[in-house]
Formats: structure tokens, C-alpha cells, sequence
């Protein structure tokens, strides 16, 4: 498993990194430009993320790791004691928050525990729909269904918010991964992906001027 950390404080940093490095391949920066760097040019299992960074905050850094990636867990640390930041923090997307001063056990033990979530592999959409997680990929009567990118990620963040409506701003801003458009064809993509589905029975569901969502009847 690669893990990313994001730690200033040099000290901690380092012992963070040499508790890890025993299990886990572990690569550290200072700040969340460096971060922004290499998540750009690397795919990571884990980010591990202070708050309080130069250049660019860990909230900021969270809210734009979840820009690029729905699933990678992130773990927040942090000396703060504000309420605000906590609730910033999973409002931006992370899974696990930490305040400082910490055990290490207690670090990995919550590393172990969002491992272990991760262990779910697909998703039953109904009786002959599935989708598997990890790989991305759409099954229907065990018929493997091509889609394209932005297909994917629209399915991805629909299926991560199940039953609950997304937003149209996240939706462009994640589908078209912060492309500069004057035009989003949103409407033209949700109908292409509900063509996918071609089984009589509709999935995908528009609240009109505020988003879509996918619904699976329990």
C-alpha cells in the first residue's frame, strides 16, 4: 500500500514515516504544494494529511484530492481543538480525523480499520446489475458494459452518493475534473449513461435545477 504524507513538522513527519515504512510504502512532503505535485503524477492508497501546511491548507488539499478521487481514504491530524475544523474536515471528504498529540498505535489502528472497509468489492444494483468497485466497471447479465471516461466518473460519484441527490457544480466539477468550459453537456451524458442501463427500469433520477441522483430500491 503507498501512503502520502503531509506533515510540516519535520520531527513528526520522520516519526510518522518510520513507524509506517514498516508495513507500507510511504512517501513525505512538507507542504501542500509538494502534495498537489505528486498526487497529480501519482496514484496513492492512503493520504495522510495535516492541517495546518504551508502553501496550501489540508482542508484545501482534502477538498481537492476528492476532486480527483471518490475512494482513496484520507486521515486528517491535527493540533486544532476548533470545531470548525473537524466539521470542515469531513465536509471535505476525509474518513478519519486525529488530534495531535497521538499515539502511533492509535494511527495504525485506524489505517487497519479503513482497510478493512475497503474489503467490499462490488456493488448489487439489482437481481442482474452489478458494479465492481474497485475496478470501475459495470456488469449487466454478467455482460461487462464499456464505458467511456467521463461515463465512469459520473457513474462513480452517482453510485458514491446513492439515494441522495448530487449537486450539478460537484458533478462538472468532478466529471470534467475542473476543466474550463462555457458549456457543460451534463444532460447529454446522464442520458448517454442511462442508455447503458437498458433494462426497462430506471435508475438515474433529475431534481430539476439542483442535481441528479442514482436510486436503488431497497
Amino acid at each position: 500500500m503507498k501512503i502520502l504524507l503531509v506533515e510540516d513538522d519535520l520531527q513528526l513527519n520522520n516519526i510518522i514515516k518510520k513507524s509506517l515504512v514498516k508495513k507500507y510504502t510511504v512517501t513525505s512532503v512538507f507542504d501542500g504544494e509538494s502534495a498537489i505535485e505528486l498526487i497529480d503524477n501519482n496514484i496513492y492508497d492512503l493520504f495522510i494529511v495535516d492541517i495546518n501546511i504551508p502553501n496550501v491548507s489540508g482542508l484545501d488539499l482534502t477538498k481537492y484530492i476528492r476532486q480527483k478521487d471518490l475512494n482513496t481514504n484520507i486521515i486528517i491530524i491535527t493540533a486544532s481543538t476548533e470545531l470548525q475544523n473537524f466539521e470542515d474536515a469531513f465536509k471535505n471528504g476525509c474518513n478519519e480525523f486525529i488530534k495531535k498529540p497521538f499515539y502511533l498505535e492509535e494511527l495504525n489502528i485506524r489505517i487497519n480499520n479503513l482497510i478493512k472497509e475497503e474489503f467490499i468489492e462490488e456493488l448489487c444494483i439489482s437481481s442482474n446489475i452489478k458494479y465492481l468497485i474497485e475496478k470501475k466497471e459495470l456488469f449487466i447479465n454478467d455482460v461487462n458494459i464499456k464505458l467511456r471516461k467521463k461515463e465512469k466518473r459520473l457513474l462513480e460519484l452517482l453510485l458514491k452518493n446513492t439515494n441522495f441527490v448530487v449537486p450539478i457544480e460537484e458533478i462538472q466539477n468532478y466529471v470534467w475534473e475542473n476543466e474550463i468550459k462555457n458549456y457543460y453537456p451534463l444532460r447529454q451524458l446522464i442520458n448517454e449513461l442511462r442508455k447503458k442501463f437498458n433494462t426497462g427500469e430506471t435508475f438515474i433520477f433529475s431534481e430539476k435545477g439542483i442535481g441528479y441522483k442514482f436510486e436503488i430500491k431497497k
